[in-house]
């Protein structure tokens, strides 16, 4: 089995394993446009894995685009919401497409995968440049604190899909997360694995880098994304940043 088929068969266990996440993200922002009256109509998601975040804007009459940098997730997601406009980029931080969007979302903390905090600021740059006037850019990341000493081995057991995930910290300033998933495919079990490196940078650096982006408006909220104030011991950050 060659590297583009393990890789779909990841997308599959992704989809089935951390699916919920994204998910659980698209309702929220749905509930957040309706309350605030913000008219979003279209939304770019980053790295957008097996597209779960997608489907729920999907279904509720959203212009949807995409972007991904493994061949197989972008097969995957192609198939599943071939409605939706999908990009294969070379680099997490590419956004392709002429068209502005009303919302960009860089969610389940894709952008710790960029190591170098030059990819951090061309991300916010592209995003900047793809937003329209009243739109908003929303991501989350891991903290410093959640980062800096990790480690762990956890193992979960279900009807159709094993997995492992263990974590290393302490590598160089990185993390190396290791995803290792057994599909269960009618009695016969194929084994998918992924490798990710995630990196963290000072709070004070990432607010800065946006605001230098053109993001005049750079505010902490909370997973329901309500405002709130950053606290140093939290483990999961969320942004939102917008043009005004």
């Amino acid at each position: 089995m060659d590297s583009k088929e393990v890789n779909y068969d990841f997308a599959k266990a992704w989809d089935l394993n951390q699916g919920e996440f994204a998910q659980g993200i698209a309702n929220k922002i749905l509930a957040y446009n309706e309350t605030n009256n913000k008219g979003f109509k279209s939304v770019y998601d980053v790295c957008c894995g097996a597209s779960n975040l997608l489907k729920v804007f999907n279904d509720n009459g959203f212009k949807c685009y995409g972007t991904e940098t493994r061949e197989g997730m972008f097969k995957y997601s192609k198939e599943k919401i071939p409605q939706a406009t999908y990009f294969l980029t070379e680099h997490v931080y590419d956004l392709p497409g002429k068209e502005k969007v009303d919302l960009i979302t860089c969610t389940h903390d894709i952008i710790n995968y960029l190591e170098e905090f030059r990819e951090w600021e061309m991300l916010f740059k592209n995003a900047s440049k793809k937003l329209s006037k009243n739109g908003v850019f929303l991501f989350d990341f891991y903290s410093k604190f959640k980062l800096q000493n990790w480690n762990e081995t956890t193992y979960n057991r279900g009807p159709y899909l094993d997995y492992m995930l263990n974590v290393k910290s302490g590598i160089y300033d990185k993390t190396l997360l290791t995803y290792t998933y057994y599909i269960n495919y009618e009695n016969y079990y194929i084994k998918t694995k992924d490798m990710v490196v995630e990196c963290y940078f000072e709070i004070d650096r990432i607010v800065e880098a946006l605001k230098k982006a053109g993001f005049k408006n750079v505010q902490f909220v909370d997973s329901d994304l309500n405002p709130t104030t950053y606290s140093e011991y939290q483990e999961r950050i969320y942004i939102m940043a917008s043009h005004k």
